[in-house]
């Protein structure tokens, strides 16, 4: 497959714009609700994807590891995700097709398989999915260090 540097730094930089283009459209509309909303699940798709990749830790491609799910995928169908359920598909339909050229230059860039930007794909805009359209959303957060004769931990509580 032909590797292509441009594309690699259009798939770089769009799992960033995406969502911060997403934020820029929020605020446009003063929508302080909806930027939280797009937080969270930035928060949340982050986590996920993160934690999947360390759980799984599926070989690339290029030999490296972490392959499974694709963070830039996520990131971006994240960031699209939010303005189609936010704002409709006149905003959705291009985030969508950006966020597909996302996943593309991770794949023609060696850095993942398709399946690693499916799960990517889907792990972003199911997450956006539960928080603004089920509001599968955090309304109490507790973080709370602690310190025992064993050692040192974090605990979190919330409710949904």
């Amino acid at each position: 497959m032909a590797k292509s540097e441009k594309l690699e730094k259009v798939g770089d930089v769009g799992q960033y714009g995406i969502p911060l283009v997403a934020g820029a459209i929020s605020l446009y509309h003063l929508d302080g609700e909806g930027l939280l909303e797009l937080g969270e699940g930035a928060i949340w798709t982050a986590l996920s994807t993160h934690i999947l990749k360390s759980t799984v830790d599926a070989t690339r491609p290029d030999g490296t590891d972490h392959s499974f799910p694709s963070a830039h995928t996520s990131s971006a169908a994240q960031g699209a995700a939010y303005l189609q359920f936010r704002y409709g598909y006149q905003y959705g339909i291009p985030a969508f097709i950006a966020a597909g050229v996302v996943g593309y230059s991770r794949i023609d860039a060696d850095r993942h398989y398709w399946r690693d930007v499916a799960a990517g794909f889907a792990l972003g805009t199911g997450i956006q999915y539960l928080v603004s359209q089920q509001g599968w959303s955090v309304t109490e957060l507790a973080i709370v260090p602690y310190i025992e004769s064993k050692g040192v931990g974090v605990a979190v509580s919330f409710r949904y």
